[in-house]
């Protein structure tokens, strides 16, 4: 039987500590074509704005590349 509190065959990982940020879906509207004609507002298309310098306090520096992963109910980002 193995002890619980025996650490030594455990993985060490850094302690970094998670911050939330309650940011809002918003909405654009995108522009869309009809044969020659450009038509109103178009459509809304659901829009997410990240800025600030908490970012690049989390590793994402300025014209850094960018991975999302999509999921459903659940984007993650990170850097490549």
């Amino acid at each position: 039987m193995t002890n619980p509190d025996d650490k030594s065959g455990a993985r060490l990982t850094k302690s970094k500590t998670c911050q939330e940020r309650s940011i809002k879906v918003n909405q654009i509207h995108y522009m869309h074509k009809i044969k020659d004609d450009l038509c109103g507002a178009g459509r809304p298309v659901p829009w997410i704005q990240l800025k600030g310098y908490w970012l690049q306090q989390a590793g994402f520096e300025i014209n850094t590349p960018v991975k999302v992963r999509v999921m459903d109910g659940c984007l993650v980002l990170t850097t490549e």
